[in-house]
């Protein structure tokens, strides 16, 4: 119960995290009308989409690092965080170039407002260039979670949304004349913010502390 308990309880509060960032940032687009409402919950959906590679490799990679850690099998982590974040940019960095491509044929099927739909395009052209840093800072999370390592990854992920992203959507689109573009362009901000912290973490603490614990 303590285990579950200490992976579980850091898992739930990054999700509420998310959650209570997702309600401020509809907050912030409601004031541009809605036409710029329309358009975020449209991307929002496109974007869930995008991020389907990145999720999945991520689930593949705790399954096969959990396997490597209980066959004694250690050295193998490193291949298989390598692979998986080669397929994050191959898979994500195909379905993001034909939205770059081609983001108008895309967009006319769920939106008739051509208002709506440059809005659209806009968010998606500010942002969605980020979501294959996001796939690969996902990998390196799933990574040291399949190991146990749940704190510090969590940390960062609530960081980056509620420390970063909310307060950067809400100035750049209140203080500055960026507008409701500079609520697209902290998604970008945060996401880039939390790798570095992950990254940061996976190469200086993680494979000096959690990764020699285990192969001792």
């Amino acid at each position: 119960m303590k285990s579950l308990l200490k992976l579980a309880i850091p898992t739930s509060i990054s999700m509420v995290s998310i959650a209570l960032s997702e309600i401020a940032v509809i907050t912030f687009v409601n004031n541009y009308g809605s036409n710029a409402t329309a358009a975020y919950g449209i991307v929002n959906q496109i974007a869930s989409y995008v991020q389907i590679p990145a999720m999945s490799i991520s689930i593949a990679i705790s399954v096969f690092v959990a396997q490597a850690v209980g066959s004694g099998n250690i050295s193998k982590i490193k291949e298989i965080k390598k692979i998986a974040i080669s397929l994050n940019y191959l898979f994500g960095g195909i379905l993001i170039l034909i939205l770059y491509l081609i983001p108008n044929p895309i967009l006319v099927i769920f939106l008739d407002n051509t208002e709506t739909i440059n809005i659209a395009k806009s968010l998606i052209l500010i942002s969605f260039w980020s979501y294959i840093i996001l796939g690969h800072t996902q990998a390196i999370s799933a990574t040291m979670r399949a190991t146990g390592t749940v704190l510090w990854p969590t940390i960062f992920t609530i960081i980056s949304i509620l420390l970063i992203q909310v307060p950067a959507a809400y100035f750049l689109s209140h203080f500055t004349t960026l507008g409701l573009n500079g609520v697209w362009l902290a998604y970008p901000i945060a996401f880039i913010v939390n790798f570095l912290a992950q990254s940061s973490y996976h190469q200086f603490f993680w494979k000096k502390k959690s990764l020699k614990a285990l192969l001792s």
